[in-house]
């Protein structure tokens, strides 16, 4: 049975009301918002949406009028609001769309696909708030619970096959990662706190499971918290070159070489090695076959990414270099700079033919985690320093952009092989220079370990840790040092729980 009903515009504005305290106020009620992408977490916002409920019945609320539907609606934006098709009828409904599930079910959104290689439908906990953006499209809002978000990034973020307390550290950093962005988007300006994707935290890219949700449920609303009371920055990557970076010399960077000396306590280089290390790397040598090496002892290797390589000849390199460097120098100019004639550094525009022929490659200066925090490329137009971890892996991404050659550029990785990676897998690579008989280059192999940023928890090396019998405590500890842990939900005024410098 279909049928819609009109109620009193004054309880809805009442309902609205509500929605903009829970905007204001997220934390008191332990619920927030996330804004759900397009396919691919491409966009934000969508040219349409299909959402049914498999519970039952569903329920849209605009400030006017009710619509229930015991099958898929279809929203279409106008200009005039949104229209939705529901059954055999439509209504043109306002600019913002609350739809809730029957009995506290969960709602599908139809016309998205998640899952990579398993493609679902993804399903929703809470409920769903549609707005009518400028462009005439559709943003998609899902407002839930912590640990109802939880049980969809968990299993998105770490294989539910992984031991328990290696989820059980997935959640607590994760819980810990989003509470504080939950604080800290307040001052963004935004309708909502984070996004579903990388850029925040991979929600829902996997259906929910028993074992990811019993991680949950165990850890139920423990965060991680400094020495002075404060959520830590509960940074995570999938693996480390067998030593993690210190968040300042990855993220850190002024407009020269020079990289601030304050560091995050709790965010410092790590070893995830089961023997010692004691690698100087400031010499190239020594890190190469500290790279080369896929015997270490380490928690990590069984991660495919603990240890791998690629080789490219010189044209391919140029190629790559110059499809991206100017890219990166538009984005971030005072981290891309250019040697001037008295031998100092400045931020200049790049060449239109780029690096030209390219004459060399070099690490400058390294992380305490053996991350390339400034690397230098020499061509026959300049000499170019880059800094900063991603704007490295951007300008040396292994994807052949040569258009004259079909060739694709293999990485080997431990035990396999890929193909065409979107991003350098991580900066702590060394570089092997092979010259021809004149000099130039012929070919570069690169050899590198880990993949991520390398800052923080080495998800493989919690799976490793909690194989070797650590418990989540003591893998969180070995790779956040100084933590205490507490219950979020004990703690009053959440406001405070993050510093305002």
């Amino acid at each position: 049975m279909w049928y819609m009903r009109r109620n009193n515009q004054m309880s809805m504005i009442g309902v609205g009301l509500v929605f903009l305290m829970l905007i204001s106020q997220p934390v008191s009620g332990c619920e927030f918002r996330v804004v759900i992408k397009t396919n691919g977490f491409a966009e934000l916002n969508h040219n349409a949406a299909v959402i049914s409920s498999h519970d039952g019945l569903i329920t849209l609320i605009d400030y006017e009028q009710n619509i229930y539907s015991d099958g898929p609606v279809i929203l279409t934006p106008t200009s005039q609001g949104i229209l939705v098709s529901y059954g055999e009828k439509q209504l043109l409904m306002g600019t913002i769309i609350w739809i809730y599930p029957e009995h506290n079910g969960r709602l599908t959104i139809e016309s998205i696909v998640r899952g990579d290689a398993w493609e679902f439908n993804p399903s929703y906990r809470g409920f769903i708030e549609v707005n009518l953006i400028d462009d005439c499209k559709l943003q998609i809002i899902n407002t839930v619970t912590v640990e109802q978000y939880l049980y969809g990034v968990v299993p998105s973020e770490m294989a539910s096959s992984w031991p328990l307390e290696a989820l059980k550290a997935q959640a607590v950093a994760s819980r810990t990662y989003v509470v504080r962005a939950i604080i800290e988007s307040k001052i963004a300006g935004r309708n909502y706190h984070i996004d579903d994707s990388v850029f925040a935290q991979v929600y829902n890219n996997r259906q929910e499971d028993l074992k990811s949700k019993q991680a949950v449920d165990f850890t139920n609303g423990i965060v991680m918290m400094d020495d002075i009371g404060h959520l830590i920055r509960a940074y995570f990557h999938s693996t480390s070159c067998g030593i993690t970076a210190s968040s300042n010399e990855v993220w850190g960077g002024s407009t020269r070489e020079t990289y601030p000396s304050a560091q995050i306590s709790y965010l410092t280089a790590r070893p995830v090695t089961i023997s010692g290390l004691d690698i100087d790397f400031s010499d190239e040598d020594e890190v190469h076959h500290f790279l080369a090496n896929k015997e270490i002892s380490g928690y990590e290797q069984q991660s495919p990414w603990f240890r791998w390589q690629f080789s490219l000849t010189r044209a391919q390199l140029e190629q790559i270099i110059n499809q991206n460097l100017a890219e990166r120098y538009q984005l971030q100019p005072q981290f891309i700079l250019t040697k001037n004639s008295d031998g100092t550094f400045e931020s200049l525009p790049i060449p239109k033919n780029g690096i030209g022929e390219l004459l060399d490659i070099a690490v400058v200066r390294r992380g305490a985690g053996g991350n390339i925090m400034t690397l230098e490329i020499s061509g026959t137009t300049g000499i170019y320093r880059i800094s900063k971890e991603l704007n490295i892996r951007c300008i040396l991404r292994p994807i052949n952009q040569c258009t004259d050659q079909k060739e694709e550029i293999v990485i080997k990785r431990m035990n396999d092989e890929v193909i065409n990676y979107p991003l350098l897998p991580s900066a702590c690579v060394s570089f092997r220079i092979i010259r021809d008989n004149s000099g130039s280059i012929d070919k570069i192999d690169i050899f590198g370990g880990g993949n991520g940023h390398g800052v923080g928890m080495s998800q493989w090396g919690a799976k490793g840790m909690a194989e070797a019998g650590c418990d989540y405590q003591e893998i969180l500890e070995a790779f956040y040092s100084g933590v205490k842990f507490v219950n979020i939900y004990e703690t009053s005024d959440w406001d405070n729980l993050v510093s305002r410098e």
